[in-house]
């Protein structure tokens, strides 16, 4: 039982329920059609006993006369044989009968339900001894007998229901009418029983049908659940999560449930990609740092004794500068891993972006003006102001210019231009260096992405500034694109929100 579905154990419980239910209402019907039948027989013939004990005589004096009660009794028996006459003694002791000798078992009725009967209300159901049997009881009807000093002499018990009257009602009993009510019972519980069924089956339909998407997604896997995303995907879309219905709020959870699953499942695909990625690419972009690092160092260890002061001291520097470059590298792989992390927190508050970009340009000032590079901000109105993070913001600047600093040449200028109207500020930072080729620019937010005609040099930098710079405005909901053609330069553009 245990093992069946929910459908199959509620049909089985049903099924027995409803079996008992028909056995118990048809003993219940019976007994109460012999109750309904026996208080009415007993109502009708309440006066009975009185009655002939007041029409005929049953005692002679003080005591009783056999012979005319024999023949009295025989006179009723032939015109009622429904009923079974005995006379009885004050104590409650047999003294005639009209009944067959052979089956009279008892010989002393017990009084206090004749005494009930006389005394007591009219309208409730009395059952005295049967004198055929040591323990069945039965309903009667009785009255007291005085002689002729007004002295109770005895009893006229008169049993409602004499063995002829028992054997016509056994078959009455198993008559056509009692049959049809008898089936009228069984079909109206068969209907029933039906009806309970389908509904069980109505209300179990959708557990089942969830039960079955569940087990489907069990067996599919997060890894294969896209090959079954059109039929299986649409199938618990029809959950109803507003609905009162339980099953569909289960439903509509387990959907939900299963799409956050299988997001983070395929998350999960995406870091490990990308970790075995940021490994290769951080052997590769660390290999060359550490090979100038070490190879000076090992230079200048082997032939300190032989080189001039002026040789040392650039061994030194060229050593520090693959030094800084690697500490430089290594930063920005613990901020791209701190981005992708989920887990970075974002202070807005209003500022002027003029200033802040003026800040940044002034950082590069020097190496731009040994470029011959011509930096500037456009208009250079402090009253255009921006929500975000001023930190954040200033990477995000310090990354695009740069950028563009490095693949700018001579004589060359990076201006970045400012637009404000009444809800965003749209910014461009615009280069007229080297340019991007159009196969490249779809990629160069990638971490560790290097165009063709990329220019880095001895820098340190490992195609990361980008990827970083994409992150930290996606944390302020801003969408930065590119627009280049080469040799004559890059766009970069995004919008921030208007303070």
């Amino acid at each position: 039982m245990n093992s069946a579905t929910l459908y199959r154990r509620m049909a089985t419980w049903l099924l027995v329920t409803f079996a008992l239910i028909t056995v118990l209402l048809i003993v219940i019907f019976t007994r109460a059609s012999r109750g309904y039948q026996q208080e009415i027989t007993q109502r009708m013939h309440r006066d009975l006993a009185d009655f002939v004990a007041d029409h005929y005589l049953l005692f002679d004096g003080e005591q009783p006369d056999l012979a005319a009660i024999e023949h009295t009794f025989h006179d009723l028996m032939i015109l009622g044989p429904n009923f079974e006459f005995y006379l009885l003694d004050p104590a409650g002791q047999i003294l005639a009968y009209s009944a067959d000798p052979q089956k009279i078992k008892r010989h002393t009725i017990a009084i206090a339900p004749l005494r009930a009967f006389s005394s007591g209300p009219k309208d409730k159901l009395i059952y005295g001894d049967d004198p055929r049997s040591l323990h069945r009881h039965k309903i009667f009807s009785a009255a007291p007998i005085y002689n002729e000093n007004q002295q109770l002499a005895g009893y006229l018990y008169v049993i409602l229901g004499s063995e002829i009257y028992e054997d016509i009602a056994s078959m009455v009993t198993q008559s056509k009418i009692m049959h049809w009510a008898l089936w009228l019972i069984g079909a109206s519980l068969g209907l029933a029983l039906l009806t309970m069924l389908w509904l069980t089956r109505v209300f179990t339909r959708p557990l089942a049908r969830l039960t079955q998407q569940v087990t489907t997604i069990q067996a599919t896997g997060f890894g294969r659940f896209d090959q079954a995303e059109d039929a299986l995907g649409a199938q618990l879309q029809e959950w109803n999560g507003d609905s009162q219905n339980e099953i569909d709020k289960l439903g509509s959870a387990f959907a939900q449930l299963l799409n956050t699953l299988n997001q983070q499942y395929t998350n999960v695909l995406t870091v490990d990609q990308l970790r075995k990625e940021l490994l290769s690419h951080v052997s590769h972009d660390l290999r060359t740092p550490l090979a100038s690092l070490m190879g000076y160092l090992e230079t200048w260890e082997i032939q300190r004794g032989d080189l001039s002061e002026k040789q040392s001291t650039e061994y030194i520097a060229i050593a520090r500068k693959s030094a800084e470059r690697i500490s430089h590298l290594v930063e920005q792989l613990f901020e791209l891993a701190h981005l992708d992390s989920g887990t970075v927190q974002v202070n807005r508050e209003p500022f002027s972006l003029p200033e802040l970009v003026q800040d940044v340009l002034q950082k590069f000032q020097i190496s731009a003006n040994d470029k011959q590079v011509t930096l500037g901000v456009t208009p250079n109105d402090s009253h255009i102001r921006v929500v975000g993070d001023i930190e954040k913001l200033e990477r995000v600047f310090t990354n695009l210019v740069e950028n563009a600093l490095r693949h700018t040449n001579a004589g060359g200028s990076i201006t970045v231009r400012l637009k404000q109207d009444t809800r965003f500020v749209a910014v461009e930072v615009v280069d007229t260096g080297v340019g991007i080729p159009e196969a490249d620019v779809p990629f160069v937010f990638d971490p560790h992405f290097k165009a063709g005609n990329s220019v880095r040099g001895n820098t340190a930098h490992g195609g990361l500034g980008l990827a970083i710079t994409k992150k930290l405005l996606d944390l302020h909901h801003a969408h930065i694109e590119v627009r280049s053609q080469l040799d004559l330069g890059t766009t970069f553009q995004f919008e921030l929100e208007a303070a």
